[in-house]
């Protein structure tokens, strides 16, 4: 005998179950934000550019060839980059993959500005100066992901 009762109860389980996956597949099939994607090893390569400011006089450029490391961070959005033997930098990750220097400065940068931005997963730019007296060093980082981290 057709109970009808019993067929609106499959229906309505059959549905929420089907609306329970789709939710699944939403939540976990987004590219959202992740900051553990850009963690690995990486090929960094670095132009040093020595000047004057005042006359402005290219003092000499160097270019540094370095197998550094990004890690994860203390804070949320936090990363560690460590892009040559001496240098370690830590920054903010923005939702839309910027890089942000945080308060109070490690290196001199307008207030704000990002200093940074990975492109892809696997490509990241980074620019930043440091400043004494009459003298400015700015550094010009490229980045290329080799290996990501245990995760991947």
């Amino acid at each position: 005998m057709f109970n009808f009762k019993t067929k609106i109860m499959k229906k309505t389980f059959l549905t929420s179950v089907a609306a329970a996956v789709i939710m699944l597949f939403f939540f976990t099939g987004c590219d959202k934000y992740h900051r553990d994607r850009y963690t690995g090893t990486w090929e960094f390569t670095t132009e040093i550019v020595f000047y004057y400011i005042n006359p402005y006089e290219i003092i000499k450029i160097d270019t540094v060839y370095y197998t550094g490391k990004i890690s994860l961070g203390n804070l949320e959005n936090e990363l560690i980059i460590q892009h040559s033997e001496d240098d370690e930098m830590t920054l903010l990750l923005g939702t839309d993959g910027t890089l942000y220097q945080p308060f109070p400065y490690i290196y001199m940068t307008a207030h704000e500005s990002p200093i940074g931005k990975f492109e892809k997963k696997d490509k990241i730019s980074l620019s930043y100066f440091y400043e004494e007296s009459n003298k400015k060093i700015l550094y010009l980082i490229n980045g290329l992901k080799t290996k990501g981290d245990i995760n991947e």
